[in-house]
């Protein structure tokens, strides 16, 4: 048997569904650009509010179930990996002028794989290491975009 939905579970998807909506009128309203760029400044936006938007409505529709609430999250679990890893990010911040891409970068999954609870630091560093080759690639030969991969 079914169990009915919450009030929640309805309000929540169409909050988000409308906040697409608005998403894709602000960037209808985007002036055009002519520029270089083939993605232009529309693209990113159009495509997190399409997500957000299938999202909301396969939510809506009850193909995506809502997950009702965990009871695991404790303080002690937030104190123990939610807030290191907030101050990972800053320290990201920080560290990306001065260690470059590839090493900042490689560093914050590392201390994020083993916030998550990895055991096998050298399987974190091979997958670390490689998104980080990865990402790096994609922004500075596809995307066109220069970061520092080292230190200057």
């Amino acid at each position: 048997m079914k169990r009915p939905k919450k009030l929640s579970e309805t309000l929540l998807p169409l909050i988000l569904l409308v906040m697409a909506g608005l998403v894709f009128i602000s960037i209808w309203r985007l002036p055009v650009t002519s520029t270089a760029d083939l993605v232009g400044p529309r693209m990113y936006p159009w495509t997190l509010a399409g997500l957000l938007a299938i999202l909301s409505v396969l939510l809506l529709t009850g193909f995506a179930p809502s997950h009702g609430g965990d009871v695991g999250i404790t303080v002690a679990a937030l104190l123990r990996r939610f807030l290191p890893l907030v101050l990972f990010s800053t320290l990201y911040v920080f560290a990306l002028p001065l260690l470059g891409f590839l090493i900042a970068t490689t560093a914050l999954l590392m201390a994020c794989f083993y916030l998550l609870g990895e055991q096998k630091h050298w399987l974190s560093f091979l997958v670390a290491a490689g998104c980080s080759v990865a990402t790096y690639l994609i922004f500075a030969t596809l995307l066109g975009i220069q970061l520092n991969a080292f230190p200057v």
